[in-house]
């Protein structure tokens, strides 16, 4: 009988987990997905998800700074990053399979320990600015941008990922927390895990 190598469940709070197990390396990658994407806004607040992205990605929780969660990542060997599509926001760690205790508790801090601070957030906006400038002169995310606005017309996927310059400037702590409660919990997101480790099953044996 082949050994097992995935696994998947529900977890009381909603999360959904996935495990799949793959020795060819000794390190373990995480993704937590949440449904929330471009799909889940209005011209009110096109970029939003684009936004707490970022925030997550590179701002402070309740515990911990930016500076200090990037520093901490470093000392464990971790790649860090994010993406925000039009149907899921992710964020992924990959690091060597002993710290797999350090990217869940991290994980579950950025994520539901995030401290909202408007001048942070003034700070990221004029990241994502540049980056929507910068898309002017990017060919290939242009025409993607385009394609999608005259594929879906009247669709949420016709507005863009990275927001609407005038949705980004006007937005505040309140707006964006108003925004994400609901899709920031546990009910809504999965995380999935591929690396170095044994499952449950496999150890009783």
């Amino acid at each position: 009988e082949e050994p097992e190598t995935s696994r998947s469940f529900s977890l009381e709070n909603g999360l959904k987990v996935f495990l799949y197990e793959k020795e060819t390396v000794p390190l373990l990658n995480f993704v937590f997905a949440v449904n929330m994407g471009s799909k889940d806004e209005t011209e009110a607040t096109s970029g939003l998800v684009h936004i707490l992205e970022h925030y997550i990605l590179f701002r402070g929780t309740e515990l911990r700074s930016g500076e200090e969660i990037a520093l901490d990542m470093r000392r464990h060997g971790a790649y860090f990053n994010a993406h925000t599509g039009l149907d899921l926001a992710s964020f992924e760690i990959t690091l060597p399979s002993d710290h797999a205790a350090f990217a869940l508790q991290t994980l579950k801090e950025i994520l539901f320990d995030l401290e909202l601070d408007q001048e942070a957030l003034e700070e990221e906006k004029q990241v994502i600015l540049e980056e929507l400038t910068q898309l002017q002169d990017d060919p290939f995310r242009l025409a993607t941008a385009l394609l999608y606005q005259n594929l879906f017309p009247g669709h949420p996927y016709q507005r863009p990922i990275y927001g609407t310059r005038e949705v980004i400037e006007g937005d505040c702590v309140e707006q964006l927390s108003r925004f994400t409660r609901g899709f920031l919990v546990p009910a809504n997101s999965a995380l999935a895990v591929v690396g170095l480790f044994v499952l449950p099953s496999k150890r009783r044996q």
